[in-house]
């Protein structure tokens, strides 16, 4: 048998098997190039089961090595030919390739690299909210796809891909929104960008990739009448806790989770303040309580064993979800279509109460907590009846 051809998919598949009788454990073939040359280094081995494998054998500083490849058909002969040519190059350069394989074992996966790495230094930096919903969406997206490969590998292409595969619907689920396929981007982002940091990659390729338009932001917000009705139906709901975060939201324009996990030592009704040591930007703040806000929190009984001012139904634990009850409240108020209302919608609507009442996006500022006012503007909503009153303003100058 020559064993010394020019490497075909139809050739290799049509490979004997080694005979059970034969000394040598694999019958090994060598690839050939037009010219009859067998320099290139690819092998086929084949087993006496007829497994087939592929392998590059070279020389280096003098000793016989060799390099496995994969097993046919899981890779192809181009494949095959193609890696025992990058293997040739970096001969040409003086470089081991082994080594250099054994060297790039080193390198952590994806998931290596977010469970080792990138979620323990989030815990440490980052609000519980914050990393948890991290974690779930490299659970849910990230990890099935590309977790198992090596991060250095990761090119933009796939990132790209992972996105619009998300965007676009399945048999299984419809498209995701936009603002949750740029959240999932943001994971991988983010990581790229603690991985240069600790020079585990050296280009952050996510960060070619676009985060893609989002046209769902919620415009829909409460009135100062409905503000006002949903604050009554909170603080009259069966499940005091519940009903006493909801109205504080309404009073206050804080964050869900700022108020969630506010405790009894925060609050100074003396002062009347309640400490945030924890927010979205970082930074401590203390908001200042008004007579309904403190009548709020003297309805709300101090639950035995809890350190919240809200306590859950868990022992020890804050208030994790209120979204049902909340609907709830909003249909007993009379609000229309309480089902374009989240919870952020009351500190939307406290904003444009704000605002709509004459209040200045600077005092907007002060009372949400945000670091510069571009953000309280991106909150603030004009009503139809102070645009109104702004374009008879106008009528007025130039008539």
């Amino acid at each position: 048998m020559n064993k010394q051809f020019k490497f075909t998919d139809a050739r290799i598949r049509a490979l004997p098997a080694n005979p059970t009788t034969s000394a040598s454990t694999d019958l090994e073939v060598s690839d050939v190039s037009d010219d009859g040359s067998s320099a290139l280094g690819l092998k086929c081995l084949s087993g006496k089961s007829g497994n087939r494998r592929f392998l590059f054998r070279y020389t280096f500083n003098s000793r016989k090595r060799s390099i496995a490849l994969g097993r046919f058909p899981d890779i192809n002969v181009a494949t095959a030919r193609k890696a025992a040519r990058r293997y040739r190059a970096m001969l040409a350069e003086g470089i081991d390739p082994k080594a250099e394989n054994e060297t790039e074992k080193t390198q952590p996966t994806i998931a290596e690299f977010f469970w080792d790495t990138y979620l323990p230094y989030q815990k440490k930096h980052t609000r519980y909210s914050s990393w948890d919903h991290e974690r779930q969406r490299f659970l849910k997206h990230i990890n099935p796809r590309y977790g198992h490969i090596r991060f250095r590998d990761l090119k933009a292409a796939q990132v790209l891909q992972l996105q619009l595969d998300l965007n676009a619907p399945t048999s299984h689920r419809p498209a995701l929104a936009e603002s949750t396929c740029n959240r999932v981007l943001a994971v991988l982002k983010t990581m790229g960008q603690l991985a240069i940091r600790m020079d585990v990659i050296d280009v952050n390729e996510a960060m070619k990739v676009k985060q893609l338009r989002e046209d769902n932001i919620r415009t829909r917000f409460l009135d100062a009448k409905e503000l006002k009705a949903v604050i009554t139906e909170a603080r009259n709901f069966k499940n005091r806790y519940i009903g006493g975060l909801i109205a504080m939201l309404a009073v206050t324009g804080c964050r869900k989770s700022e108020i969630s996990l506010a405790r009894h030592e925060h609050l100074d009704k003396t002062k009347r303040t309640l400490y945030l040591p924890i927010t979205k930007n970082g930074q401590s703040r203390e908001v200042y309580l008004s007579d309904i806000a403190l009548e709020i929190l003297d309805e709300t009984p101090i639950k035995p064993g809890s350190p919240y001012l809200f306590a859950g139904r868990i022992k020890g634990q804050p208030i994790k979800d209120c979204r049902v009850a909340f609907q709830k409240i909003l249909r007993n108020a009379g609000i229309p279509n309480p089902e374009e209302l989240v919870l952020h919608s009351l500190r939307h609507s406290v904003v444009s109460c704000l605002v709509s009442a004459g209040m200045t996006l600077y005092d907007v500022k002060y009372q949400l907590g945000h670091l510069c006012i571009q953000s309280s503007a991106r909150y603030s909503k004009q009503s139809l009846e102070r645009q109104r009153n702004t374009s008879n303003k106008l009528c007025e100058l130039v008539k």
